[in-house]
């Protein structure tokens, strides 16, 4: 009974030690594919600072968040920060991505992650849901853009906070904030 025990338990250390990018750890280089399928790595996206969300066709939580996240993009690109939205949906195909970018009028790329992998090694679990990483390459935020879907109702802009913190060479005051949304619709896992 205490090896099965003791076998559980080095089970379940090794599925939660899984993720990859903690927040205040550095980000090693990976991939991401366009919406051509060509793949395309971090050292190519990332600026001095980068932000990372994940994002969906679907989800109407993401979708409340469109024109929030062209606004973002349009205040923060003149200042060299750099974006990358990913959709790590399996069940949105590239065509559907690229279809809805165009409709809701993206300006920016949205890059696609097979199999999850980025999004596992980010541990993201929703969309939108949001990772900043400074010049170092170190993650200094992790959660939602801000802290209601009701434009009305935000108290925090986390992600405005913590940007604005890394640009004025400061730490960044509130690091972690729950990012809400719909799950990401992950591929099964070979076994």
């Amino acid at each position: 009974m205490k090896r099965i025990l003791a076998i559980s338990l080095l089970l379940s250390a090794g599925i939660l030690s899984a993720q990859e990018f903690k927040l205040g750890s550095k980000i090693i280089d990976f991939s991401v594919q366009d919406l051509d399928g060509k793949s395309v790595s971090f050292a190519a996206l990332r600026g001095p600072i980068t932000v990372v969300t994940f994002v969906s066709v679907q989800c109407p939580v993401s979708n409340g968040y469109n024109q929030r996240m062209i606004a973002l993009y349009k205040d923060y690109t003149p200042k060299d920060v750099k974006f990358i939205f990913v959709n790590a949906n399996r069940t949105e195909p590239a065509s559907e991505v690229r279809n809805h970018a165009k409709t809701v009028g993206f300006v920016f790329p949205v890059y696609k992650d097979a199999g999850n992998v980025l999004a596992d090694r980010f541990d993201a679990q929703v969309t939108p849901e949001s990772y900043v990483i400074d010049s170092a390459g170190i993650i200094r935020y992790h959660g939602s853009i801000d802290d209601s879907q009701n434009e009305a109702r935000i108290r925090t802009r986390g992600l405005r906070l913590a940007l604005d913190a890394l640009l004025a060479g400061k730490p960044v005051e509130i690091t972690e904030t729950k990012a809400f949304g719909c799950t990401i619709k992950r591929g099964r896992k070979a076994t």
